[in-house]
């Protein structure tokens, strides 16, 4: 490997990511490696982002996570499902997001394919995401609910089928907030 940005990104994937610090620097550097590559996935962009923003109005993948909230919000209301289920924001898309991406540029990394290390990374990231509450707003797509969503924690000890509990504030359209928690699994 020629190129030292995928040198520095294959050197911290062949190490056991077991701090916070490898997480941030790792989401760093792939951040940077696909601006220059130009690859694009939006949510995975703004998954790298939240490590060190506690703002994204301007980001693609802020659009998302407001139009799926929104989503989820007209099928509570308008259906009265009490169970969503997100795609996009959630630790398993995450996972298929990173690995594709690592694949893309020739990456290797033992935590996607592997269970234990993969849920070792998540803890770490979701703890340094919980110091860093994000929020989403100003979406270009009309919305129906959702004026923005805060993230406001994530349950420590809280787990729901191996997945943190995340817990959110959203703001509704008409001033309204309202407290959510669900699992990124």
């Amino acid at each position: 490997m020629k190129d030292e940005l995928l040198r520095k990104i294959q050197g911290i994937l062949d190490l056991q990511i077991t701090t916070e610090m490898q997480v941030v620097y790792l989401m760093v550097e792939l951040r940077k490696l696909m601006d220059r590559e130009k690859y694009k996935d939006p949510m995975l962009r703004t998954l790298c982002n939240w490590v060190v923003h506690t703002s994204l109005e301007r980001d693609e993948g802020s659009r998302l996570v407001l139009t799926e909230i929104d989503d989820q919000m007209a099928r509570v209301h308008e259906r009265n499902e009490s169970v969503p289920s997100f795609e996009r924001l959630s630790f398993g898309a995450f996972r298929a997001a990173l690995g594709q991406c690592f694949d893309g540029f020739g990456l290797s990394a033992k935590f996607i394919k592997d269970k234990s290390e993969y849920e070792r990374f998540v803890g770490l990231y979701s703890s340094i995401v919980s110091e860093c509450p994000i929020l989403f707003s100003a979406s270009k797509t009309k919305l129906k609910y959702v004026k923005s969503v805060k993230l406001e924690g994530i349950e420590q000890d809280i787990f729901f089928d191996g997945w943190p509990v995340l817990q959110w504030r959203v703001t509704l359209i008409n001033g309204r907030e309202m407290g959510w928690a669900f699992p990124m699994g």
